[in-house]
């Protein structure tokens, strides 16, 4: 099932409730407003005819930010991805408001991960949904650091993101202007199976909802030197949800931003700007690769 396919449902599903809307990835249910969070941005996506799409990211250099894959490809092209111009992109960085404050600037160039392929070649290789944008020029705002390490099992993570608060939305509900968060835990793998959890991903509880797609996952370190703090560092971007009867109420299912090959994509898309063609080819789509497209986080259009 193509994303814009899921898109389509999911504004009819929610017409009459989101006002003006038609589809979310995933917003913090049971979560507060966030005290502060540095290099966490919204973004706002522009795909003609279909409105403008919301997501998270996290600004990791002055002119670099990281997000969820589905959020910037084109939904008419599943399965084989297309990167949204970069000129439909706007980011807002060093405000926890998404609609106010701080600075907006547009997007340069979008990257798609090599392997970000909607699925296609899921177990055999990681879904990948995982993606950079070039801004158009560098913006003075702090920086969200990529954790050395992933969290282990059990640990505590931080989801945050600008997506709904209740799932399904009362009537007359809105996505909250303000990031929220939530302290949640990490999970085997086997705790997201039904959203395909393999290679590339991990598993948390549950907290993210409709409307966090591409926003980070944080978890807390020691600093270095003497005297160092605990600082806030991402080891992972929302991507979907592992169960399509309860889609805010089980674990989520988020793209690890320390798999090597993630991380190793990222040193090298950052310093050669070259765009790498999609590691994959046309053909037909099983079983598996459908329902794993249900359980991508489709994203909250206005």
């Amino acid at each position: 099932m193509k994303l814009l396919k899921r898109s389509t449902l999911v504004a009819v599903a929610l017409a009459g409730v989101l006002a003006g809307t038609a589809n979310p990835a995933a917003a913090i249910v049971g979560g507060q407003d966030a005290t502060q969070h540095d290099g966490v941005v919204s973004l706002q996506i522009v795909y003609p005819g279909l409105g403008t799409a919301l997501c998270g990211a996290e600004l990791i250099l002055p002119q670099w930010v990281r997000t969820a894959g589905h959020c910037v490809s084109d939904q008419n092209a599943a399965p084989v991805p297309v990167a949204v111009p970069g000129k439909n992109v706007a980011v807002r960085v060093d405000s926890l408001d998404r609609t106010t404050g701080g600075q907006v600037v547009t997007g340069k160039q979008v990257y798609l991960h090599d392997k970000w392929m909607w699925g296609v070649n899921y177990p055999a290789e990681p879904v990948s949904d995982y993606a950079l944008i070039e801004l158009a020029q560098p913006v003075r705002a702090d920086l969200l650091p990529t954790a050395l390490r992933q969290a282990p099992i059990g640990s505590p993570v931080r989801a945050v993101g600008w997506g709904l608060t209740e799932f399904p939305p009362p009537p007359g509900a809105v996505p909250p202007a303000l990031l929220r968060q939530r302290d949640i835990v990490r999970l085997p793998n086997a705790a997201c199976a039904g959203g395909f959890a393999g290679l590339g991903d991990i598993c948390v509880s549950a907290g993210p909802c409709f409307g966090d797609s591409g926003s980070p996952l944080l978890r807390q370190v020691s600093g270095h030197g003497i005297g160092a703090r605990l600082e806030w560092v991402s080891v992972g971007i929302t991507s979907r949800e592992s169960s399509s009867a309860n889609p805010c109420g089980e674990p989520t299912v988020f793209t690890d931003s320390t798999y090597p090959q993630h991380r190793e994509w990222t040193y090298d898309t950052i310093r050669t700007r070259k765009v790498k063609p999609c590691a994959c080819s046309p053909r037909l789509l099983t079983a598996t690769h459908n329902e794993l497209m249900n359980r991508l986080k489709v994203d909250l259009f206005q």
